[in-house]
């Protein structure tokens, strides 16, 4: 029997595919609404792995995991759209911003071939390609799309259920002096669990479980992002990015389109108070002032309040870890510092956890 801690897309695409193979699955989640935390609360974008190190976890599942979701999704009808994106220079203060940002730009370019990203291509004076976007340059990625995160929720949860995969809601799972517990939420019941793996993707709280288990160094900070509403959309349906922060894996305020028809300026990258802090607290005049660096078609008054989301930055020993972290201890496979492009490279990542069980 296999015990997964956590029914986001992570731990479901885990589920999924040890049911698949013949598995005993049980998720273990400890909400009533699965998908309320970093799953169902992102930019719904399929990333293309340009940003990372090619050497990297996060570089190697997000191109695997990017084939793997759009085969999932055209067999299961998942919502998804191939629309590309603009990283562009956005506006700049000086010379040697531009400059730098110039650089920055060949950078990715360079990457991108490094790692099999297919026609990529510098646009020069990227207004006059795509109407409204501000900046010299801008680097086009026609392999990056949207996708509908709920539909997508959905349909793989059906798949695990179709498999035989069993979910346990309000149910909270402790390690004690090396035995596994679950507690019942709402009856504080608790029952010891036996099995030969536990994979803990707790997300946000994947941290407890592993200094429960005796490796303290671990600690996960949540990093809010949050997002504002926009009144309207852009005459076209393409992603606007800007060049990502220097100081952080944030990838910084852009334009994004839910399938839905409606659109969003973010995230942007703030420390929460908590794991559960969910609330607004960049004010609209700041965040507009992030937006209008790489989009002429807003004004102020066209933002409104949208959402927030939480990512789990990754501390070790107190140093922050950029990239994702797997780890195996005794028949426990821990799963740390999933933020982006978790949501891309979930198949993959469950991939990769299967075949540390072999």
């Amino acid at each position: 029997m296999k015990v997964v801690v956590g029914s986001g897309i992570i731990g479901s695409w885990i589920a999924y595919q040890l049911a698949k193979a013949g598995e005993e699955v049980y998720v273990i989640e400890k909400s009533e609404n699965a998908g309320d935390g970093i799953s169902g609360r992102n930019s719904g974008v399929l990333h293309s792995g340009i940003y990372y190190d090619p050497n990297s976890l996060k570089s190697k599942l997000c191109l695997r995991g990017y084939e793997l979701a759009i085969s999932f999704f055209q067999k299961h009808q998942v919502p998804f759209l191939l629309c590309g994106k603009v990283i562009t220079s956005g506006l700049s203060n000086s010379k040697e911003e531009e400059t730098e940002k110039q650089i920055e730009i060949e950078k990715l370019l360079e990457n991108g071939k490094n790692i099999g990203i297919p026609d990529l291509e510098i646009k020069q004076n990227p207004g006059n390609h795509w109407k409204h976007v501000e900046g010299n340059s801008a680097l086009w990625v026609p392999k990056t799309g949207v996708v509908d995160v709920p539909t997508y929720l959905k349909m793989l949860w059906r798949a695990c259920e179709e498999e035989g995969v069993q979910f346990l809601k309000n149910k909270k799972i402790v390690i004690d002096q090396g035995s596994v517990f679950s507690i019942d939420e709402t009856t504080q019941v608790r029952e010891e669990i036996e099995a030969d793996h536990f994979i803990n993707a707790g997300g946000l709280y994947s941290d407890e479980l592993i200094k429960q288990a005796g490796s303290e160094d671990y600690e996960i900070r949540p990093n809010k992002g949050e997002y504002f509403r926009l009144k309207k959309t852009l005459p076209y349906e393409t992603l606007i990015y800007p060049l990502p922060m220097k100081t952080s894996t944030a990838l910084g305020v852009h334009y994004t389109f839910h399938l839905a028809g409606d659109a969003y300026a973010g995230p942007n990258s703030n420390w929460a108070e908590s794991k559960e802090d969910y609330k607004m607290q960049t004010p609209r005049s700041e965040y507009f002032e992030s937006l209008r660096k790489i989009l002429n078609f807003y004004k102020e008054e066209d933002l409104s309040e949208g959402y927030v989301g939480l990512r789990p930055r990754l501390f070790y020993k107190g140093a922050a870890i950029k990239d994702f972290t797997i780890l195996k201890q005794s028949n426990w496979i821990h799963l740390l510092g999933i933020e982006s492009p978790g949501l891309t490279s979930a198949p993959a990542i469950a991939e990769e956890v299967v075949g540390m069980m072999e």
